[in-house]
Formats: C-alpha cells, structure tokens, sequence
C-alpha cells in the first residue's frame, strides 16, 4: 500500500491573509508552521496557560458549553464503555472560561479525571473573538469551532467538510490515515458514537493487535504530525485522523468548510439510504447496483450519447433548481 507521507507538505511564511485557496483544495494534508504565530492568544498562550486564559476571557459572554469529564482510569482517551452500548464519558455544561481553568489547574494530576469540551461554535461562545480570527481564503459561510483539553485523545474518525486546524495552545498530535485505510480501523457502531461521528475503537497510543490485528497495518501508513502554537494543518474531507493533546491545557480553533452548494445534502445521507435499501438485497443484486453506482456516482462519466439539455439530473454540476426539485422528490418518497 502506497505511503502517502512522502506526499505531505510542511509550509512555512503563509498568514491568513496570504493563504493561497487552492491550498485549501489540497487531496492530501498540508502541514502550515507558524500560520496564526502573530495571533494574540498564540502569543498569550506562549506564554503561560493563565496568559491565554487571561487573554480569552474578555471576550465570553457567559455562554455554557458542553463538556465531557472522562474518568482517570480511560487515560484520557474518547470511546465506548466495555459492550458498546453507550460511552466512557458523561457531559454536563459549563462555563467557558471556568472549563478552561479546571483543564490547566488538573492536567499534571494523574488521579483527576480529564475534562474536555468538544466542537463549540466560537460565534456563540466567544462572539467577539470571529472579527479578530479572519482567514481570507475562506468562504463566510464556514463552521469555526473551538476545542479545548488537557492529555486528551480522539480515536481516528473522519469530517466530511474540508478542516483547517489551527492550534492556538498548547500541542496537538494528529495521526493521519488515508480514507483507504478503513478496512484497518475497526470503526464502531455508525448510529452511536461520540461528537456524531464513528471513530476507530483503537489507538495508536495503546492498540490492542490481538483483538484488531489489522489495525498494525494502518499504524504502517500512517502519518504523525505534530502541531506547536501558532501551526495549523489543512486536513482533506474523509481522511481520518487521531487527535492528542500533549500539553496541560491544549486549544484549537478549526474551520470546517465545503466547495458545493449546501443544497446538495450531505453525503452521509446517501450512505444511510443505502444501507438501508441495499445492503440486504442479495449478494448478486448488490453487485449490480454497485456497478450502476460507480457509472453514476463515482466514475468521471460525462454522459455526452445524451443531448445536454435532456441530461437533468446527471448535469454535472448540477445546478441549485435541479439540485431542490430532486430533493423534493426524494423527500416526498421518503414519507410514502
């Protein structure tokens, strides 16, 4: 299996203002030393974990986040309990600003349990921070989050929009795995998991070979990297990857965004309906239909033996009336 390491990029002198866009676009990751190192909380938080904290509270406005506490025994790691049937975490909300406090104060204590806050939205927690956090490349309409923890770790899961992550305190550790490595995860149940998105029920910080043997291929190609203060990393739509926090108190801010139209749904869609009306059918008719999905779908098939304007719905690509009117079909026979 190819190794992709040799296809990452380390750049350096970018700023969010001279990020070019088509890096944006990149099919694999791109690695950006320094990107926001002129960022007031980068340089705040170089300084000492009460000198970023001191820096953000300003701009909190009393929003409660939701936080999970993971017991000391989990070391620190995101996942299930032992039969899957629900997880290794409780949430509970909380005080931004208080939240990040109890992750510093009890980060070098062994015996405390690990508090983490997952994706929170900065324009609802820290409403005045947005203006000062600008990328140009970037659309208006992209999700910016915040993340905050101590030695935490998110087994690898995937995001289906494109990821530029900044990490703004402490030290964060992705492992990165090419979407082709899915069959070496051991991913957990699709309908349960923790965030909303299925993640690895192994990592790389304590894998467990005998009961996922095929997970040592993945660590193979796999690919670390490591992000100080003030780098970020453009991470492509389906990669997966593992998340460390390696510092006492570690923040990032990411930005979640999409090149096509909201209209078109999310894709996660279409692999439910398809579970659900496919994957019981006969072996040989789930052959066929998976011919016809990769002439349709997957395949770069232009359609041209058809008129262009008799092609509707396999216009590629397909425009916003298009786009609406199968949505409304579907939906209607979806509730028949």
């Amino acid at each position: 299996m190819e190794n992709l390491a040799n296809n990452i990029q380390t750049l350096s002198g970018l700023t969010p203002s001279t990020l070019p866009k088509e890096l944006l676009n990149s099919p694999v990751p791109i690695v950006l030393k320094g990107f926001v190192s002129d960022w007031p909380l980068v340089i705040a938080a170089k300084k000492s974990n009460s000198a970023a904290i001191d820096y953000l509270t300003p701009f909190y406005e009393g929003f409660l986040v939701n936080t999970c506490t993971i017991p000391a025994s989990q070391n620190g790691v995101v996942g299930y309990n032992p039969d899957l049937s629900g997880f290794n975490f409780t949430n509970q909300q909380a005080a931004f600003i208080n939240a990040l406090e109890q992750i510093a104060q009890s980060a070098n204590n062994p015996q405390a349990d690990t508090l983490y806050i997952g994706s929170t939205s900065i324009a609802q927690c820290l409403p005045g921070l947005v203006n000062h956090c600008h990328v140009n490349a970037l659309n208006e309409g992209c999700l910016f989050n915040v993340w905050a923890g101590g030695k935490v770790t998110v087994p690898a899961h995937y995001d289906v929009a494109q990821n530029l992550a900044c990490c703004v305190a402490g030290k964060r550790r992705f492992t990165l795995f090419a979407p082709d490595q899915i069959d070496n995860l051991y991913i957990g149940p699709l309908d349960k998991a923790p965030g909303g998105q299925p993640i690895s029920l192994t990592t790389t910080t304590a894998p467990n070979f005998t009961q996922y043997p095929k997970f040592e291929q993945a660590i193979k190609a796999a690919i670390t990297v490591d992000l100080e203060a003030g780098d970020a990393l453009i991470l492509p739509s389906m990669w997966w990857h593992q998340v460390e926090g390696l510092g006492s108190l570690n923040i990032l801010f990411n930005y979640w965004f999409k090149n096509t139209p909201a209209v078109y749904g999310q894709p996660t869609n279409a692999l439910h309906l398809a579970i659900l009306n496919i994957r019981n059918l006969p072996k040989h008719e789930r052959a066929a239909w998976q011919r016809l999905f990769n002439y349709y779908v997957f395949a770069d098939n232009e359609f041209t033996h058809i008129p262009e304007p008799a092609q509707a719905i396999l216009t590629k690509p397909m425009n916003e009336l298009t786009a609406r009117k199968l949505r409304a079909e579907l939906q209607n026979k979806l509730r028949r």
